[in-house]
């Protein structure tokens, strides 16, 4: 079969003589039609960084293949499954071997889902990173007139904007915080309020002045009027500044303020923790979803409460595996979409 095999930093090719997978008792085999690059697909393709089986399939002759929020169809079942068939279409999420014509699916309901005959094949392929969002915003828990930030706006921040308006959170501001003037373009698309570029403005100056702030005698500060910050973005070695999680230390409000983590961090690095203490800040860590928001994901996309196409901004081949990747990493692009013949 076709499949993108992933060698080192910088180095992927397609090859075509990689042996399909077989199913397990409890597993499907999906024909893969759209399969979309992650940001920790990107993080690998940069700096070698989460190599594992969390992002990579390794083939029966020892290829790595990357590639883990697809769709497509059901061409195979294990031999104890009974409630899954031959031709549905589906959304699988696995720990890679997406980029190829098919792919092994555990039966479970974290990691495959039906997908409703009104959404197309792209779309569902960013089911995964909305039902992120969906995730990241119920432990957000922004209450009724607070004010909200969210650091990076590719896929997955803007999913989470649009999570925001789904749910009808009524937030007095969303603000996306991106260094891509396209990305945050799609931010007020999609429903922020106000956007801030960290390179054009210092962004705890320019939400001070967007939010308000809080002045506070002890210990003396006066802080932006932020509720929670949403860290879609993480640490990139390649960026300048400080990084989001940082910064959203000194944005946050003094008592009650919230910060949810998700982007991936591609090294460590030093920081300030003690605006903690004085803020009495709590940090969650966000990790995927619940199997319902894979189902709420869908059914949003199916009654047209959002729209997942207008993200899909590439769509290239997987003959052009590389280009794809190049393309996703560029400030321009906001969801690269690899179609699989």
């Amino acid at each position: 079969m076709k499949a993108a095999v992933f060698h080192d930093p910088g180095q992927l090719e397609m090859r075509t003589d990689l042996r399909a997978p077989e199913p397990g008792p409890n597993e499907v085999i999906v024909k893969v039609s759209a399969c979309g690059i992650c940001g920790s697909d990107l993080h690998l393709y940069r700096t070698n960084a989460h190599r594992g089986p969390s992002l990579l399939w390794t083939s029966p002759e020892g290829y790595e293949v990357p590639g883990h929020e697809y769709s497509g169809t059901i061409v195979g079942t294990g031999s104890n499954i009974t409630d899954w068939h031959i031709g549905e279409r589906v959304v699988g999420v696995t720990g890679g071997g997406g980029f190829a014509e098919y792919v092994r699916v555990p039966v479970n309901p974290f990691q495959l889902v039906r997908v409703p005959d009104a959404v197309s094949f792209a779309e569902a392929a960013t089911t995964e990173p909305l039902a992120d969002g969906l995730q990241m915003v119920r432990k957000a828990n922004v209450q009724p007139g607070e004010n909200v930030v969210v650091y990076g706006v590719g896929i997955i921040g803007l999913g989470v904007i649009q999570a925001l308006k789904a749910m009808n959170v009524r937030a007095k501001q969303i603000i996306a915080v991106d260094v891509s003037d396209s990305r945050l373009a799609m931010a007020v698309e999609v429903g922020a309020t106000a956007v801030v570029n960290p390179r054009v403005d210092e962004p705890i100056a320019r939400i001070g002045q967007i939010c308000g702030t809080v002045p506070t005698e002890f210990p003396p500060m006066n802080p932006p009027d932020v509720a929670a910050v949403i860290d879609c973005a993480g640490f990139l070695k390649h960026m300048d500044g400080p990084p989001p999680l940082q910064q959203a230390l000194h944005l946050l409000r003094p008592k009650g303020g919230r910060i949810v983590c998700f982007g991936a961090y591609e090294d460590k690095f030093p920081i300030d923790f003690m605006p903690v203490i004085h803020k009495e800040i709590a940090i969650y860590g966000s990790m995927g979803y619940s199997p319902a928001d894979l189902e709420k994901a869908l059914d949003l996309m199916a009654s047209g409460e959002l729209d997942r196409k207008r993200l899909i901004s590439h769509r290239l081949t997987l003959e052009h595996i590389t280009e794809a990747f190049e393309v996703q990493g560029s400030p321009e692009a906001i969801k690269v979409m690899v179609t699989i013949d």
